[in-house]
């Protein structure tokens, strides 16, 4: 055997070390599972079907903000106007005014808590639909793509309308070790 075939027998095992060595790492990664990532943040800013839905919202709120508004505005004029003729009234129609305006005041924070329960269910509606498409895109790529788990890698996990996203978008059923955790409990005692 010469000095060339020698060489050839070195780089065949050497080649031959490599593909072992990369099989190996890939029944390695197998075994570990796949996993993906989801970018909320993104998904929500360039979704056009969620930008039109917060559009929507937006003029939806700034009509609520406009009534708002202008009912708190007739309180603090008012307010101002007590504050300027307080001391000329009498005591009878002193306390008639401050009874108006409590009243006043107290609408004013009633119209505050209707307008902002009807702005999250409004928002709620024109967005939970998007939400939960995109919950279902993921588990759909998932588990097509046989991914074992998917995080979500934003910053959001709470959105506008309320909705929390987990860390964990999906994870495969196979890999829940729930009732395991609940054998050992049991063993504890």
């Amino acid at each position: 055997m010469g000095r060339t075939s020698g060489r050839l027998v070195r780089w065949g095992l050497i080649a031959l070390a490599v593909a072992w060595a990369a099989a190996g790492m890939t029944a390695t990664a197998q075994a570990q599972g796949k996993i993906g990532w989801v970018d909320l943040d993104r998904i929500l800013g360039e979704y056009a079907e969620f930008k039109e839905a917060e559009e929507l919202f937006r003029k939806d709120a700034s009509v609520w903000e406009a009534e708002f508004d202008s009912l708190q505005e007739v309180y603090f004029n008012r307010l101002e106007d007590y504050k300027k003729q307080q001391l000329i009234l009498n005591e009878e129609r002193r306390q008639q005014r401050e009874d108006e305006l409590k009243a006043l005041e107290q609408t004013v924070m009633e119209t505050k808590t209707r307008l902002e329960q009807q702005a999250e269910k409004r928002r709620a509606e024109l967005t939970n639909p998007i939400l939960q498409k995109i919950q279902e895109v993921v588990q759909t790529i998932a588990t097509n793509e046989d991914y074992d788990f998917v995080f979500n890698a934003s910053q959001i996990y709470m959105t506008p309308a309320g909705i929390q996203f987990a860390p964990v978008m999906y994870a495969k059923k196979k890999l829940d070790i729930t009732d395991r955790v609940f054998e050992e409990l049991a063993k504890i005692k």
